[in-house]
């Protein structure tokens, strides 16, 4: 399926892999996070902005995060904005592993 085959806004679904010592750290850049990009406009209403820490036996601690984007183009706009990087440039310190992929919602 190609993006512009898709319903609904595009979806990121985010895995961050969080260094034992940086999980505070990068619980306050999460929570910063959506606000932000609420704010700059890049991130729709629905489906619904969800965050999720879970526990690997092997790799540790992670948070997944859903991601609606407001459109195809947020993601560029988003890599291009300097108040994004302030918030990206320190979740990647924050973690040893980040993991990035398209999804789409489907209902069962």
């Amino acid at each position: 399926m190609t993006t512009s085959d898709r319903k609904g806004p595009p979806i990121t679904l985010c895995r961050y892999w969080v260094k034992p010592e940086k999980e505070e750290e990068c619980k306050k850049l999460l929570d910063q996070h959506w606000p932000l990009f609420t704010k700059l406009g890049l991130v729709a209403d629905q489906p619904p902005h969800l965050v999720f820490r879970g526990e690997d036996k092997k790799r540790g601690t992670f948070y997944v995060e859903t991601f609606p984007w407001a459109d195809g183009e947020a993601p560029k706009r988003a890599h291009s904005l300097p108040e994004v990087a302030a918030v990206w440039e320190p979740m990647g310190t924050c973690c040893s592993e980040m993991e990035f992929s398209d999804v789409e919602q489907i209902h069962v």
